[in-house]
């Protein structure tokens, strides 16, 4: 159930990355910025390096391990191996597209650093709290505090919510 509702809230909020722009939410005027797509392994690669050195990210998570990326050779899915701290991403043909969003990148980078934190793999938690919290830490570190308002309140609508870390 977790993992489904997780992909449910991350599902919408890329959808509204899509776009871009400002949102009104209950009331309140957000500006989100539109999700960027990547073409090739190779672009992606740079852009988890650029986001690895973010001072915010950085400031959020010290000291992170080193990730690869690598292309992946089914089309379907996306996916993190903590044991070989690997992205791997469907980026061979056209129907495999979807993982070069910014969201899908993000997603499997909050796998990288919470295993960082220590979550463990494989387990039930794999997309529980930790999880979440981190892959919200790390979308206001990247793409702004309206971003992660927005996946937060996607989470809670899904019934996976985040709790503010004490």
């Amino acid at each position: 159930m977790t993992r489904s509702a997780v992909y449910a809230a991350e599902d919408q909020w890329s959808a509204l990355l899509d776009r871009g722009g400002v949102v009104d939410f209950f009331g309140s005027r957000l500006d989100v910025p539109q999700q960027r797509r990547f073409a090739d392994i190779e672009s992606v690669r740079r852009y988890v390096e650029q986001v690895l050195a973010l001072a915010d990210v950085q400031q959020a998570f010290p000291n992170p391990a080193p990730v690869s990326v690598r292309e992946r050779a089914g089309q379907t899915k996306a996916h993190y191996e903590p044991d070989q701290q690997v992205i791997a991403l469907p980026m061979k043909s056209t129907q495999a597209m979807w993982a070069g969003r910014e969201a899908v990148v993000l997603h499997e980078l909050a796998h990288h650093l919470s295993v960082g934190r220590g979550l463990v793999p494989g387990t039930d938690d794999w997309h529980g709290p930790e999880y979440r919290l981190t892959m919200c830490g790390l979308v206001a570190a990247v793409l702004g505090e309206s971003a992660a308002l927005l996946l937060r309140a996607g989470y809670a609508e899904c019934g996976v919510p985040v709790s503010v870390a004490p």
